[in-house]
Protein backbone atom coordinates (compact mmCIF):
# COMPACT_ATOMS: atom_id res chain seq x y z
CA UNK A 1 0.00 0.00 0.00
CA UNK A 2 2.60 2.43 1.06
CA UNK A 3 5.66 3.36 -0.93
CA UNK A 4 8.46 4.78 1.19
CA UNK A 5 11.38 6.79 -0.20
CA UNK A 6 14.78 5.16 -0.63
CA UNK A 7 17.37 6.31 1.87
CA UNK A 8 20.66 7.18 0.14
CA UNK A 9 23.97 6.30 1.75
CA UNK A 10 26.16 9.15 0.56
CA UNK A 11 26.17 11.73 -2.20
CA UNK A 12 29.74 13.06 -2.19
CA UNK A 13 32.57 11.31 -4.02
CA UNK A 14 31.23 7.75 -3.93
CA UNK A 15 29.62 5.15 -6.13
CA UNK A 16 27.18 2.73 -4.48
CA UNK A 17 26.02 -0.51 -6.05
CA UNK A 18 22.59 -2.09 -5.62
CA UNK A 19 21.59 -4.34 -2.76
CA UNK A 20 21.76 -7.77 -4.42
CA UNK A 21 22.98 -10.04 -1.63
CA UNK A 22 20.36 -12.35 -0.09
CA UNK A 23 19.39 -11.57 3.52
CA UNK A 24 21.30 -13.25 6.32
CA UNK A 25 19.10 -14.80 9.02
CA UNK A 26 20.39 -15.32 12.54
CA UNK A 27 19.02 -16.09 15.98
CA UNK A 28 19.80 -14.19 19.17
CA UNK A 29 23.09 -15.30 20.68
CA UNK A 30 24.62 -16.60 17.45
CA UNK A 31 27.81 -15.39 15.73
CA UNK A 32 27.90 -14.40 12.07
CA UNK A 33 30.55 -13.35 9.55
CA UNK A 34 29.50 -10.73 7.01
CA UNK A 35 31.96 -11.05 4.09
CA UNK A 36 33.36 -8.27 1.92
CA UNK A 37 35.55 -9.37 -1.02
CA UNK A 38 37.28 -6.85 -3.27
CA UNK A 39 38.67 -7.62 -6.71
CA UNK A 40 40.46 -4.29 -7.00
CA UNK A 41 44.05 -4.16 -5.80
CA UNK A 42 44.26 -0.38 -5.54
CA UNK A 43 41.90 0.05 -2.55
CA UNK A 44 43.89 0.93 0.57
CA UNK A 45 41.30 1.66 3.26
CA UNK A 46 38.19 -0.33 4.15
CA UNK A 47 35.18 0.49 6.29
CA UNK A 48 31.89 -0.96 7.52
CA UNK A 49 28.59 0.90 7.89
CA UNK A 50 25.34 -0.04 9.60
CA UNK A 51 22.13 1.25 8.03
CA UNK A 52 18.81 0.97 9.88
CA UNK A 53 15.52 1.92 8.19
CA UNK A 54 14.87 5.62 8.56
CA UNK A 55 18.32 6.32 10.03
CA UNK A 56 21.49 7.75 8.56
CA UNK A 57 24.23 5.18 7.88
CA UNK A 58 26.51 4.82 10.90
CA UNK A 59 30.23 4.17 10.61
CA UNK A 60 31.24 0.97 12.42
CA UNK A 61 34.93 0.54 11.64
CA UNK A 62 37.86 1.60 9.47
CA UNK A 63 41.05 -0.29 8.68
CA UNK A 64 44.17 0.12 6.52
CA UNK A 65 44.77 -2.62 3.99
CA UNK A 66 47.86 -4.02 5.70
CA UNK A 67 46.71 -3.60 9.30
CA UNK A 68 45.43 -6.44 11.45
CA UNK A 69 43.29 -4.45 13.88
CA UNK A 70 40.44 -2.16 12.88
CA UNK A 71 39.48 1.11 14.50
CA UNK A 72 35.87 1.21 15.73
CA UNK A 73 33.67 4.28 16.02
CA UNK A 74 30.58 5.52 17.88
CA UNK A 75 29.03 2.97 20.25
CA UNK A 76 30.88 0.14 18.46
CA UNK A 77 34.08 1.28 20.13
CA UNK A 78 35.07 -1.01 23.02
CA UNK A 79 32.20 -3.31 22.08
CA UNK A 80 33.61 -6.84 22.16
CA UNK A 81 30.71 -8.18 20.11
CA UNK A 82 32.08 -6.52 16.95
CA UNK A 83 35.40 -7.30 15.29
CA UNK A 84 36.95 -7.22 11.81
CA UNK A 85 38.88 -10.03 10.11
CA UNK A 86 41.17 -8.60 7.43
CA UNK A 87 43.29 -11.08 5.46
CA UNK A 88 43.95 -12.24 1.88
CA UNK A 89 41.68 -9.66 0.30
CA UNK A 90 38.71 -10.65 2.45
CA UNK A 91 37.33 -8.08 4.84
CA UNK A 92 34.91 -9.78 7.26
CA UNK A 93 32.70 -8.09 9.84
CA UNK A 94 32.19 -10.47 12.77
CA UNK A 95 29.19 -9.98 15.07
CA UNK A 96 28.99 -12.15 18.18
CA UNK A 97 26.07 -12.72 20.53
CA UNK A 98 23.53 -11.42 18.00
CA UNK A 99 20.84 -9.10 19.40
CA UNK A 100 17.58 -7.78 17.98
CA UNK A 101 19.14 -4.31 17.68
CA UNK A 102 21.65 -5.75 15.19
CA UNK A 103 18.89 -6.08 12.58
CA UNK A 104 20.01 -3.74 9.79
CA UNK A 105 21.78 -3.60 6.42
CA UNK A 106 25.58 -3.65 6.55
CA UNK A 107 27.66 -2.02 3.82
CA UNK A 108 31.34 -2.54 3.14
CA UNK A 109 33.25 0.36 1.59
CA UNK A 110 36.72 0.83 0.14
CA UNK A 111 38.60 4.07 -0.46
CA UNK A 112 41.34 5.11 -2.84
CA UNK A 113 42.33 8.48 -4.37
CA UNK A 114 39.56 10.25 -2.42
CA UNK A 115 36.93 7.99 -3.96
CA UNK A 116 34.69 5.81 -1.81
CA UNK A 117 33.03 2.72 -3.34
CA UNK A 118 30.52 0.28 -1.86
CA UNK A 119 29.83 -3.34 -2.67
CA UNK A 120 26.39 -4.90 -2.25
CA UNK A 121 24.87 -4.50 1.20
CA UNK A 122 23.99 -7.47 3.38
CA UNK A 123 20.71 -7.35 5.26
CA UNK A 124 20.78 -9.05 8.66
CA UNK A 125 17.46 -10.28 10.03
CA UNK A 126 17.38 -11.57 13.59
CA UNK A 127 14.88 -14.40 14.04
CA UNK A 128 13.25 -15.82 17.11
CA UNK A 129 12.76 -12.53 18.92
CA UNK A 130 10.38 -9.76 18.00
CA UNK A 131 10.69 -6.20 19.13
CA UNK A 132 6.95 -6.10 19.88
CA UNK A 133 6.70 -2.54 18.67
CA UNK A 134 3.15 -1.17 18.52
CA UNK A 135 2.09 2.07 16.82
CA UNK A 136 -1.25 3.54 17.94
CA UNK A 137 -3.32 6.43 16.57
CA UNK A 138 -6.78 7.85 17.18
CA UNK A 139 -9.24 6.41 14.64
CA UNK A 140 -11.07 9.63 13.74
CA UNK A 141 -10.98 13.34 14.57
CA UNK A 142 -13.66 15.86 13.60
CA UNK A 143 -12.74 19.52 13.42
CA UNK A 144 -14.23 22.76 12.18
CA UNK A 145 -12.91 24.65 9.18
CA UNK A 146 -10.43 27.30 10.32
CA UNK A 147 -9.58 25.51 13.58
CA UNK A 148 -6.30 23.86 14.62
CA UNK A 149 -5.78 20.18 15.35
CA UNK A 150 -3.03 18.06 16.93
CA UNK A 151 -2.56 14.48 15.70
CA UNK A 152 -0.72 12.07 18.01
CA UNK A 153 1.17 8.85 17.45
CA UNK A 154 2.06 6.53 20.34
CA UNK A 155 4.92 4.05 19.98
CA UNK A 156 5.20 1.17 22.46
CA UNK A 157 8.35 -0.99 22.67
CA UNK A 158 8.78 -4.02 24.91
CA UNK A 159 12.06 -5.66 23.97
CA UNK A 160 13.79 -2.95 22.02
CA UNK A 161 14.38 0.62 23.13
CA UNK A 162 16.13 3.04 20.81
CA UNK A 163 15.77 6.11 18.65
CA UNK A 164 12.77 6.32 16.34
CA UNK A 165 12.43 8.04 13.01
CA UNK A 166 8.83 9.15 12.55
CA UNK A 167 7.23 10.15 9.25
CA UNK A 168 3.74 11.55 8.72
CA UNK A 169 1.85 10.67 5.57
CA UNK A 170 -1.56 11.66 4.23
CA UNK A 171 -3.90 9.56 2.11
CA UNK A 172 -6.34 12.03 0.61
CA UNK A 173 -8.48 9.71 -1.53
CA UNK A 174 -8.71 6.18 -2.88
CA UNK A 175 -7.49 7.41 -6.25
CA UNK A 176 -4.30 8.98 -4.88
CA UNK A 177 -1.20 7.49 -3.27
CA UNK A 178 -0.12 8.40 0.27
CA UNK A 179 2.48 11.17 0.35
CA UNK A 180 4.95 12.20 3.02
CA UNK A 181 4.10 15.58 4.51
CA UNK A 182 6.55 15.73 7.37
CA UNK A 183 9.62 13.89 8.66
CA UNK A 184 9.86 14.00 12.43
CA UNK A 185 13.47 12.78 12.55
CA UNK A 186 14.64 11.29 15.81
CA UNK A 187 13.39 13.95 18.21
CA UNK A 188 11.04 12.79 20.93
CA UNK A 189 8.02 14.69 22.19
CA UNK A 190 7.43 12.64 25.34
CA UNK A 191 8.75 9.28 26.55
CA UNK A 192 8.19 7.25 29.70
CA UNK A 193 7.77 3.71 30.97
CA UNK A 194 4.33 2.25 31.55
CA UNK A 195 3.23 -0.88 33.36
CA UNK A 196 -0.36 -2.08 33.22
CA UNK A 197 -1.67 -5.55 34.09
CA UNK A 198 1.78 -7.07 33.83
CA UNK A 199 2.52 -5.31 30.52
CA UNK A 200 5.67 -3.17 30.67
CA UNK A 201 6.74 -1.04 27.73
CA UNK A 202 8.65 2.05 26.77
CA UNK A 203 6.17 4.60 25.44
CA UNK A 204 6.94 7.57 23.20
CA UNK A 205 4.31 10.03 22.01
CA UNK A 206 4.82 12.07 18.84
CA UNK A 207 2.58 14.90 17.70
CA UNK A 208 1.82 16.67 14.45
CA UNK A 209 -0.15 19.92 14.37
CA UNK A 210 -2.07 21.66 11.59
CA UNK A 211 -3.50 25.19 11.79
CA UNK A 212 -6.30 26.97 9.96
CA UNK A 213 -7.84 23.79 8.61
CA UNK A 214 -9.57 23.79 5.24
CA UNK A 215 -11.36 21.20 3.14
CA UNK A 216 -8.05 20.27 1.45
CA UNK A 217 -6.69 19.05 4.81
CA UNK A 218 -9.28 16.28 5.06
CA UNK A 219 -7.93 12.75 4.70
CA UNK A 220 -6.34 9.88 6.62
CA UNK A 221 -3.04 10.67 8.35
CA UNK A 222 -0.61 7.80 8.95
CA UNK A 223 2.31 7.67 11.35
CA UNK A 224 5.22 5.60 9.96
CA UNK A 225 7.87 4.58 12.50
CA UNK A 226 11.32 3.19 11.80
CA UNK A 227 12.55 1.47 14.97
CA UNK A 228 14.76 -1.49 15.86
CA UNK A 229 15.21 -2.66 12.30
CA UNK A 230 11.51 -2.43 11.46
CA UNK A 231 9.31 -0.03 9.54
CA UNK A 232 5.83 0.03 11.05
CA UNK A 233 2.70 1.88 9.99
CA UNK A 234 -0.01 3.12 12.34
CA UNK A 235 -3.68 2.38 11.76
CA UNK A 236 -4.27 5.95 10.59
CA UNK A 237 -6.31 8.89 11.87
CA UNK A 238 -9.18 10.08 9.68
CA UNK A 239 -9.52 13.86 9.82
CA UNK A 240 -12.98 15.15 8.89
CA UNK A 241 -13.46 18.87 8.27
CA UNK A 242 -17.12 19.38 9.11
CA UNK A 243 -17.36 23.19 9.07
CA UNK A 244 -16.97 23.90 5.38
CA UNK A 245 -19.54 21.36 4.17
CA UNK A 246 -22.16 22.40 6.72
CA UNK A 247 -21.64 26.07 5.95
CA UNK A 248 -22.08 25.37 2.25
CA UNK A 249 -25.28 23.43 2.89
CA UNK A 250 -26.58 26.24 5.10
CA UNK A 251 -25.78 28.78 2.40
CA UNK A 252 -27.56 26.69 -0.24
CA UNK A 253 -30.64 26.21 1.96
CA UNK A 254 -30.81 29.92 2.77
CA UNK A 255 -30.51 30.75 -0.91
CA UNK A 256 -33.33 28.35 -1.76
CA UNK A 257 -35.43 29.79 1.09
CA UNK A 258 -34.90 33.34 -0.11
CA UNK A 259 -35.80 32.35 -3.67
CA UNK A 260 -38.99 30.56 -2.58
CA UNK A 261 -39.98 33.52 -0.37
CA UNK A 262 -39.39 35.92 -3.26
CA UNK A 263 -41.51 33.79 -5.60
CA UNK A 264 -44.32 33.60 -3.04
CA UNK A 265 -44.16 37.38 -2.57
CA UNK A 266 -44.28 38.01 -6.32
CA UNK A 267 -47.15 35.54 -6.74
CA UNK A 268 -49.07 37.15 -3.87
CA UNK A 269 -48.57 40.65 -5.24
CA UNK A 270 -49.56 39.50 -8.73
CA UNK A 271 -52.76 37.81 -7.49
CA UNK A 272 -53.60 40.84 -5.34
CA UNK A 273 -53.04 43.17 -8.28
CA UNK A 274 -55.16 41.03 -10.62
CA UNK A 275 -58.01 40.83 -8.13
CA UNK A 276 -57.97 44.56 -7.51
CA UNK A 277 -57.87 45.27 -11.23
CA UNK A 278 -60.84 42.97 -11.81
CA UNK A 279 -62.85 44.64 -9.05
CA UNK A 280 -62.08 48.08 -10.48
CA UNK A 281 -63.30 47.01 -13.92
CA UNK A 282 -66.50 45.54 -12.47
CA UNK A 283 -67.21 48.76 -10.51
CA UNK A 284 -66.76 50.82 -13.64
CA UNK A 285 -69.18 48.59 -15.60
CA UNK A 286 -71.84 48.74 -12.90
CA UNK A 287 -71.50 52.47 -12.51
CA UNK A 288 -71.93 52.95 -16.25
Amino acid sequence: MTNFGVFLLFLIGLTATHLNNPPVFAKPGETIHVPCVYQSQIAMHFSWYKHEPGQNPMLISTIYKYDRNARFHHHFENNSRFSVLNENGVHHLVIRNIQISDSATYYCGSAYSNVMEFVEGTELKVEGLKSNTVVKQHAIIESQSGDSVILTCTVLNQNCVGNHSVYWLIHESQESHPRVIRAHGTSIDQCDWISEAGFTAHRCVYSFSKKELSRSDAGTYYCAVAACGEMLLGNGTKLDIIGSTEQMMTFVLLSIGRTVLLLITIATVTVWYCMNSKKSVERELFSA
